[in-house]
């Protein structure tokens, strides 16, 4: 059988865009001789849709759109994702469901079994389960249709298994001879090995070929890489889609093995670089925002935003504003400027001094004698959010947030000040890994100063002061956050791999007294196992104690 990979980007929300997507995939397919279409899961509907889906309008206008396109349908079949409505007096009534349509009507729905309640994901909040997974004969072979999380529950490849049931298993003990896998798995670096490993094991347990066709493009902070997998009946990897962008293409379930194995993943710098990229450029698109603006500091957070930003929309879409003070050091603003030279982004420069002084003035009767302390440098940094701001209001430019994931993470940050800003492009990316890129995005001559990778980080708030000053070293804090935040380790396991027991506890509570900023913080772009935001959820108001 030939089928047609679809591996597009769609819009949450947008059914008239994405049901175009889906007819005009369908229409290539059945173009160039392909037997099936198949496209990812929800790809009507965009993923994930969450509350839209319990508006009556919304999903009206789904279940009509999915009527237009199965009548539009001729011999070529067509699979793709979206909600289906069964009424009786339990449950939400509504189904994840995957459609085979073909020769004018929709032929066979099959339901998703298993619903992720985990990470980031909250299916279980919508969607019921599928009570029966069934099998389809089309043109001659039994496929086994199934939904993402429903192929991830193999007992002879997970350990550990999160349900009592494998969707697939059943379909194979029905005689399926193909399993396709419509999918919408964000993406994590390292996830889509793990991805390959898994499927090919399936493949090559049951003996049959399996496609698994994803989403590509990014929705708000999820980032979904594409790179659907096409595996012949030995579970040899004979065929992969574009990373980080739509593609089309045909697999032959009967076609040879590749020459050369392909490769999956590759270096975490250009994986990471292109995510971003990939993040920056969807959500303007997606928000209809045609240019970007964020703060340079003569930093490499800063500069690694730009840069990324630059890929993204294009330098001439990038404008950055210098807000130096008293405390700028004449380096940061040179670095900056070489930075501008470099990338060809747009720039300007306002000093925050007078007005930092007359805030000061006003405000300093109402200190009541007290020494300084970090609240006047955190009204330096709320008055650089408010030139921001008011630029971006002003202009109509998207402010991007510069803070990465170890700032984030021990509230090395200032709320309404340098956290302001509709989305947080590098605040998955810890310290450590921002020194890898920067590096890596200099590897054909230099974009980001030489300089500004060397020299000591400082937030510049106050005279001679280095982030040294208030954090352990990052190559220390990282990997005690890596330990903390993704393994979930906790003190005394943390300590016997880095020692520093005071500093760990330290750090670990730092982590914790700052979640009340992290509830306020832009979105950030997810690139690793565990980000800050929808996926991982702490109580802001809590008592436990490592003592």
């Amino acid at each position: 059988m030939k089928i047609a990979v679809c591996q597009i980007n769609p819009v949450i929300g947008d059914i008239q865009y994405n049901k175009k997507l889906i007819l005009e995939g369908y229409s290539r397919a059945a173009a160039s001789g392909a037997d099936l279409a198949v496209f990812p899961e929800m790809a009507l509907l965009g993923y994930p849709p969450l509350d839209l889906v319990e508006k009556r309008e919304f999903r009206e206008a789904v279940f009509s759109a999915i009527e237009a396109i199965a009548g539009l349908t001729g011999k070529t079949g067509l699979i793709f994702g979206a909600i289906a409505e069964e009424h009786d007096t339990i449950g939400t009534n509504l189904f994840n469901s995957g459609y085979l349509c073909f020769e004018g009507a929709v032929r066979f729905i099959q339901h998703k079994t298993l619903l992720p309640n985990y990470d980031v994901f909250d299916e279980m909040r919508y969607f019921e389960s599928a009570v029966h997974n069934d099998i389809f004969e089309f043109k001659g072979e039994k496929l086994g249709i199934s939904i993402c999380e429903d192929i991830w529950n193999d007992k002879d490849y997970w350990k550990q298994r999160l349900y009592p049931v494998d969707p697939v298993e059943r379909q194979i003990a029905q005689g399926a001879q193909i399993i396709i896998n419509i999918s919408a798995s964000p993406y994590s670096y390292g996830k889509r090995e793990e991805k390959r490993d898994m499927l090919s094991s399936i493949s090559q347990k049951y003996q049959v070929p399996l496609v698994y066709v994803c989403h590509a493009g990014c929705q708000t902070d999820l980032i979904f890489d594409g790179g659907s997998f096409c595996f012949g009946n030995t579970g040899q990897l004979v065929k992969m889609g574009k990373l980080f962008q739509e593609d089309f293409f045909v697999f032959d379930t009967h076609e040879a093995l590749p020459k050369k194995p392909i490769t999956v993943e590759r270096s975490f710098e250009e994986e990471v670089t292109d995510a971003l990229v990939l993040g920056i450029r969807d959500y303007c698109v997606k928000t209809s925002f045609k240019s970007v603006l964020l703060g340079l500091s003569g930093g490499i957070d800063s500069a690694i935003v730009s840069v990324l930003a630059a890929r993204a929309i294009g330098p001439e879409n990038v404008y950055t504003v210098m807000l130096p003070s008293v405390y700028s050091s004449r380096g940061s603003i040179v670095d900056s400027e070489k930075l501008i030279a470099n990338t060809g982004i747009q720039s300007l420069s306002v000093s925050i001094q007078p007005v930092f002084e007359k805030l000061l003035e006003v405000l300093t009767p109402y200190f009541g004698g007290k020494p300084a302390d970090v609240t006047e440098e955190n009204l330096q940094s709320r008055t650089r959010g408010l030139y921001l701001m008011a630029l971006s209001n002003k202009h109509g430019h998207l402010l991007l947030t510069t803070g990465n994931k170890s700032e984030v993470a021990t509230g090395y940050a200032t709320l309404y000040g340098d956290m302001c800003g509709a989305l947080a492009v590098i605040a998955d990316v810890y310290k450590t890994d921002i020194y890898a890129l920067a590096e890596y995005l200099n590897r054909e001559g230099e974009v980001i100063p030489r300089s500004i990778i060397t020299k000591p980080p400082s937030a510049e708030l106050r005279y001679d002061q280095t982030d040294q000053d208030s954090l352990p070293p990052y190559d220390l804090l990282d990997r005690i956050l890596k330990m903390y935040l993704e393994e979930n380790m906790e003190v005394k396991e943390i300590t016997s791999v880095v020692g520093e027991p005071e500093t760990v506890k330290r750090i670990l509570r730092l982590v914790d007294l700052n979640e009340f900023k992290r509830k306020q913080a832009a979105p950030a772009l997810r690139v690793s196992y565990k980000a800050f935001g929808y996926g991982r959820r702490f109580p802001i108001v809590q008592r436990w104690s490592r003592e």
